[in-house]
């Protein structure tokens, strides 16, 4: 942790569904950083995290974000969109392959 001392740091995740990821997420890596800038004796050195989400759903959340945070506008959604299911591709189970046709001139 002691390389994202004094860094600005982006936090990207596909979806803010609950956000419970999310504050979990920025918790953690809040106090890891901390406890390693005291361990190297860079305590006055801040680290700034920001988020930025491709879908954020339009619902109650249950986890919460840092009011800084939010109030200096480091969460940034790509798209806001209602509470429904959304398939990514790199999550797909089977991936069809492209189909070819073979023309053969004999």
């Amino acid at each position: 942790m002691a390389n994202l001392i004094g860094k600005k740091v982006l936090i990207v995740d596909e979806v803010d569904d609950t956000r419970t990821t999310l504050e979990y997420a920025v918790r953690e890596l809040e106090k890891d950083v901390a406890e390693a800038a005291k361990q190297a004796g860079r305590d006055k050195e801040s680290t700034q995290f920001s988020i930025f989400v491709l879908h954020n759903k339009d619902k109650d959340k249950k986890g919460h974000l840092p009011n800084e945070m939010m109030d200096e506008k480091r969460y940034l959604a790509a798209r806001t969109v209602g509470d429904v299911w959304i398939n990514y591709p790199w999550e797909a189970t089977y991936v069809f392959a492209p189909m070819r046709v073979l023309i053969s001139n004999r």
